[in-house]
């Protein structure tokens, strides 16, 4: 085994170019598992989700991380959902960062004073013109009025402006719509 004769094939220099391509290669394919498996798992850990709303501030922050991971759902954290029936503002699917604002067995009161959660006056209804309509809703007060308990698997969700498309108007969101919790970025 040791006295084996080379073969002329053996003899025979690879070109440079050959072994270029094939060192290239794979630094390339180094360098590729060395960004793409962290961003597969960042992907599934994790969402980048923006205020699509241009122009309401409805939050301070527009660029959240939505840790996909994390569907807890506490008072005063933001949440990211995905919306249902929330048109003007929101086509189905749409996905929506807000704050917890009420969580079940919370008490709430929406009316012309404004909306308070357990007697805490949180919001106010900015957007009442013209003989009680709501503005560019459609809708009159006596639609989005309620003094309720928030129900078992039901969050009441609020930006942080006057101007926010929130639970005041469109109610309740399922614990099922959750996402997960929304980190602001900026």
């Amino acid at each position: 085994m040791w006295n084996r004769k080379r073969t002329r094939a053996e003899d025979v220099p690879v070109p440079r170019t050959r072994r270029w391509w094939a060192v290239g290669l794979m630094k390339a394919a180094v360098a590729f598992a060395i960004v793409y498996a962290p961003l597969v798992w960042f992907s599934g850990q994790y969402r980048i989700v923006y205020d699509s709303i241009k122009g309401a501030n409805c939050l301070p922050y527009s660029v959240f991380v939505v840790d996909l991971k994390n569907r807890s759902i506490r008072r005063g954290d933001y949440l990211a959902f995905v919306s249902r029936q929330m048109e003007p503002f929101y086509a189905d699917g749409t996905p929506v960062v807000k704050l917890v604002a009420g969580v079940p067995g919370d008490h709430v009161q929406v009316n012309a004073a404004g909306v308070s959660v357990n007697g805490q006056q949180r919001g106010t209804l900015l957007h009442l013109q013209d003989g009680e309509k709501l503005w560019r809703l459609g809708r009159r007060l006596t639609d989005v009025a309620r003094d309720d308990v928030i129900p078992a698997g039901r969050v009441w969700m609020m930006g942080t402006h006057p101007r926010s498309y929130d639970s005041r108007y469109w109610g309740y969101i399922s614990t099922e719509q959750v996402i997960g919790r929304a980190i602001p970025l900026w």
